[in-house]
């Protein structure tokens, strides 16, 4: 199973674009951020591959900082990160 997930620098930033988010309605869900991506904040916004770019253009347009947004993919032993998008 592959999806997205959008990366902070801090947990406010997070919740603040979750709701901005879901104003909009992506779904969108908290996941802990794979510690191979970053150990500083714990939450990241998972969604679905498909809202990539509509994602972004929220994001820039409510200027919230952010680390990225990775391509995962569940495996059975844990998260492999495909790429950066």
């Amino acid at each position: 199973m592959r999806y997205a997930i959008l990366v902070f620098y801090s947990y406010q930033h997070a919740v603040l674009c979750d709701k901005v988010l879901r104003q909009n309605n992506i779904p969108v869900e908290f996941v802990p951020t794979p510690r191979s991506i970053m150990n500083s904040c714990s939450h990241s916004l998972k969604f679905g591959l498909e809202y990539v770019n509509v994602v972004k253009l929220i994001v820039q347009r409510i200027n919230i900082p952010y680390k990225g947004i990775y391509e995962v993919e569940k495996t059975y032993s844990g998260h492999t990160v495909i790429g950066v998008r």
